[in-house]
């Protein structure tokens, strides 16, 4: 479940793995895809953590991705506060370009896997396909029909809560 606004996940004592996010990794992974997670942290912004807490989890992240068999390729966040107008806090899509350029990503055939309104703006915005995860439709199942109906690899963002 997501946190409330402005409630941060501060350490590793506060993470949660989404169900079947350790699992949708390592499928991706054997199916080839790239798994590059973009994240709004404005926790760090209003002074909840700070840069090197978000180092710390996400040492954390890619090292049980790694130990389920996934992977994770590249974390990008925002550090910015909510009113700021940054170009990199979602909705808008800096964190997709800068993904873009450093990976050389066809955007248009990336799959950006959200669970908010600001995911899917950012996604429309950079031009991404869409696919929401919900309690409706969970990340496992939405990964497993992406893989399913993919003709080929493509890579894949996917944002923190």
């Amino acid at each position: 479940t997501r946190p409330p606004r402005a409630a941060y996940v501060r350490s590793w004592s506060d993470w949660q793995w989404l169900a079947g996010a350790l699992e949708a990794l390592r499928l991706f992974k054997r199916a080839g895809f790239r798994v590059i997670v973009v994240s709004n942290q404005a926790g760090i912004a209003r002074g909840a953590m700070t840069e090197t807490d978000l180092a710390q989890i996400h040492e954390r992240m890619t090292a049980e991705a790694r130990h389920a068999g996934g992977s994770i390729d590249a974390i990008y966040y925002c550090p910015h506060g909510w009113d700021e107008g940054c170009a990199c806090r979602k909705p808008r899509p800096g964190m997709l370009y800068r993904a873009q350029r450093e990976f050389h990503v066809d955007l248009t055939r990336t799959y950006f896997i959200g669970d908010d309104d600001r995911d899917r703006q950012a996604a429309e915005a950079a031009g991404c396909l869409w696919a929401m995860v919900s309690e409706e439709h969970p990340l496992l199942a939405v990964t497993r029909q992406l893989l399913k109906t993919s003709a080929e690899s493509a890579s894949v963002l996917e944002p923190v809560s």
